[in-house]
């Protein structure tokens, strides 16, 4: 019973009004409520067992927003004045909706306020899906005859929670930094996305930046957990520009207790926007959650919203996961080279043959000058004068697909765009300097990339589509004029990609969207809702390679998670059998296993095929739709992480899943005892060990509780267990 509560889909929308009208947003099992107090529209506390605030109608026990410095639930500021206070409520709105792509239901709560210092309205959105989380955006509107300046934008702020008397909570001498633990991704630098750590929160400011102030592949996400209480909070900003996430604990006055503050913020030069007399924009979402549980709980929450309510667009061809294989500019990239790839690909089980970086340029070239000449895409007529009919043909008799990459919104220097063009080359929002992306807040331009990778799905039959985003950090950081101001381009440039993805994947429903940005640079929810997965890290070199496995997973659907093997030096270090089955808890894709010219290893191969075909395709794919992943070992963050990595992915019903063990750099040869948690207590499971083959059966409770015996000698080695569910014997 216990379990139908937190995995309820009942949401409702509760407005009381009066002098002091009020907003209870209900989900699940949590409420959050919202009240408007003298002139400022503010949080009102968090529930995570169903109760509305004031459940005893005549005793409402809402969070006494008092306390706080700064307690509005958003926050603006325009022309260089706070509106955080000064606002008239107009009224409240709530609507019975239907997702656009998938028909789900959604509750959609507006809050109109106008504020009394500017001629601005401001409405408050709130979305519910019947998950555990809430989308949250505001939209703007400049109801004056001059533009206005945006300087500071949170789309969702306010307190989180108050507890009293905390220290009652802890043994020994009281520390505030034992109340709370705020976890995020620890490095914002390439190669290292998704190490994610736990780090106390003191008493006092914390902030946590990315893509402006730090370097831009930290996942704009947190997870806050309350160590007293045992509430959780997990969120995510989809937003692709610079953010800040600012938290405030403050335990100073005993007497009022521990009240924590928190905001969601874009960061980037100011101002961010400069808002037309009558334009209206609409932020980013914040997709936020509060349960009463752990940080397993927290990650089905979020995977289920995701599926729910970000990725709503049909599945390419009907199917997830899709098995790729790609050659890119560290080979020879003529027929070849490909022809082999292709083999490779059809030999281990592979579904789709991508011809990456380097395709355009002329032969021996592709090392050394694929970023130069980004922008002209025309099949290199040297190495392709048939326009890929040659290479494409043979991978479909293989039954797959023909992917083909772009860096579409670069503009190389040795490109015939960029000399036709050189007023279409994006400027730095500081110095003024060119950088090496198109301005696509020019809407000829965004118009022109537009047109460009329609004609290449139609000329040259793309099944696949792999999008690249190789630029320097300060570049996303653009200057255009807008009303004879410098505005900082960052928000319009990523509504024009955002609008052009979009209308790319509804115009051809059949081509499989692949993300990627140099690696994992811009795998955030509000830009990964038009692509079918993403590249989450261009680093596969265990065993760094599996602490991205096990962090990026904790943050996106397993199926949307990218993860190679065999590419990007993945081949310099570990055993076989750890390079390939952490990508099972991915989306796998590979590359070649042997020089061309040189002989197959029939029994690597046949591995390789083994983990992609017999367990990833015939065993997980049967799952995937709804899977949960369980991460054992949440905490890998050291560049090269230590001790032992423990994942497991498992069925929604609780009948099959699989477990991998990975033994990284610095382990002994002690034994690991692993408790499955995905699977049902009263159940009796065929469990396979795949480094030998056998297969025990064992009841679901002494799994649970006795566990399994993993020994694994030396580092970097793994071992994958299977589960799935048998019926009882009946003769026992």
């Amino acid at each position: 019973m216990l379990k139908r509560l937190l995995d309820s889909d009942f949401k409702d929308i509760h407005f009381l009004d009066g002098e002091k009208p009020v907003i209870g947003y209900r989900f699940g099992a949590t409420v959050y409520e919202e009240t408007f107090d003298e002139g400022r529209f503010v949080s009102a506390g968090w529930n995570t067992a169903g109760y509305t605030q004031n459940v005893m109608e005549n005793d409402p026990r809402r969070l006494p927003y008092e306390v706080f410095a700064e307690p509005q639930s958003f926050d603006v500021e325009i022309d260089g004045r706070s509106l955080a206070f000064d606002w008239q409520f107009e009224g409240f709105a709530k609507r019975e909706e239907k997702e656009e792509s998938n028909g789900r239901s959604l509750l959609h709560g507006i809050v109109t306020l106008r504020s009394r210092i500017l001629p601005l309205v401001v409405e408050v959105h709130t979305i519910l899906d019947g998950t555990s989380i809430l989308t949250r955006y505001i939209s703007l509107t400049n109801q004056s005859a001059a533009p206005m300046n945006v300087s500071a934008l949170a789309p969702m702020c306010g307190g989180l929670e108050v507890v009293p008397a905390w220290s009652e909570y802890q043994e020994g001498t009281p520390d505030p930094e034992r109340l709370y633990s705020l976890g995020y991704m620890e490095s914002s630098s390439w190669g290292q996305e998704g190490l994610f750590r736990w780090h106390p929160l003191p008493n006092a400011g914390f902030d946590i930046f990315g893509r402006y102030r730090r370097d831009r592949y930290r996942q704009p996400m947190f997870m806050l957990r309350n160590h007293a209480l045992g509430s959780f909070f997990t969120a995510q900003l989809g937003w692709s520009g610079g953010f800040a996430f600012h938290f405030d604990l403050c335990t100073d006055a005993v007497d009022k207790g521990a009240s924590l503050y928190f905001k969601v913020a874009l960061d980037s030069p100011k101002p961010m926007l400069v808002l037309a007399p009558g334009e209206s924009y609409r932020s980013p979402s914040v997709h936020i959650g509060c349960l009463q549980g752990d940080l397993d709980d927290a990650v089905h929450a979020m995977h289920t919203h995701i599926r729910a309510s970000v990725f709503t667009l049909p599945d390419a061809r009907g199917r997830k996961g899709w098995i790729e294989a790609g050659v890119g500019p560290e080979r020879i990239m003529d027929s070849a080279a490909i022809a082999h790839i292709a083999d490779t690909a059809a030999a281990v089980g592979a579904e789709a043959v991508i011809i990456d970086a380097g395709w355009y340029c002329p032969p021996g070239t592709e090392g050394s000058e694929w970023h130069r000449r980004s922008g002209d895409w025309f099949a290199d007529p040297v190495k392709h004068p048939d326009d890929f009919k040659k290479v494409r043909e043979p991978i479909h008799e293989r039954g797959m697909l023909f992917g083909l990459w772009l860096d579409a919104e670069r503009i190389g220097s040795l490109s015939r765009i960029f000399a036709e063009h050189p007023d279409w080359v994006a400027r730095r929002y500081v110095t003024g300097a060119k950088t090496s992306m198109l301005d696509m807040t020019m809407p000829e331009v965004a118009e022109w990339v537009e047109q460009q990778i329609g004609r290449l799905v139609d000329a040259y039959g793309i099944d696949l589509f792999r999008l690249d985003y190789n630029i320097l950090s300060g570049e996303t950081f653009l200057k255009i004029r807008r009303g004879g101001i410098d505005e900082c381009g960052t928000i319009r440039y990523d509504e024009a990609v955002n609008r052009m993805y979009r209308n790319l994947r509804l115009k051809y429903p059949d081509v499989v969207f692949e993300n990627c940005a140099s690696g994992g640079a811009r795998a955030d929810l509000g830009f990964m809702r038009n692509f079918t997965h993403t590249w989450v890290s261009d680093w596969q070199i265990a065993p760094r390679s599996f602490a991205i496995t096990n962090g990026m997973t904790m943050v996106l659907p397993p199926e949307s998670v990218d993860r190679l093997v065999s590419g990007m030096g993945c081949h310099t270090r570990a055993s076989l059998d750890f390079q390939v089955r952490h990508t099972l808890f991915g989306r796998p894709s590979t590359n070649t296993y042997n020089a061309l010219g040189s002989a197959f290893h029939p029994d690597q191969i046949a591995f390789v095929r083994h983990s992609f075909v017999d367990i990833y395709r015939d065993f997980v794919r049967t799952f995937v739709e709804d899977s949960r992943t369980y991460h054992h070992t949440p905490e890998c963050w050291r560049t090269q992480p230590t001790g032992v990595g423990i994942l497991e992915r498992a069925s929604a019903d609780g009948t099959k899943g699989m477990v991998g063990v990975f033994h990284l750099s610095g382990v002994g040869n002690e034994a690991t005892v692993v408790h499955p948690r995905g699977l049902d207590m009263s159940r009796t499971y065929a469990v396979t060990f795949d480094n030998s083959g056998a297969t025990v059966h064992v009841s679901g409770y002494e799994l649970v509780h006795e566990g399994i015996r993993v020994r694994l000698d030396g580092a970097l080695t793994s071992e994958l267990i299977l589960y799935a569910a048998v019926e009882p014997d009946p003769t026992h």
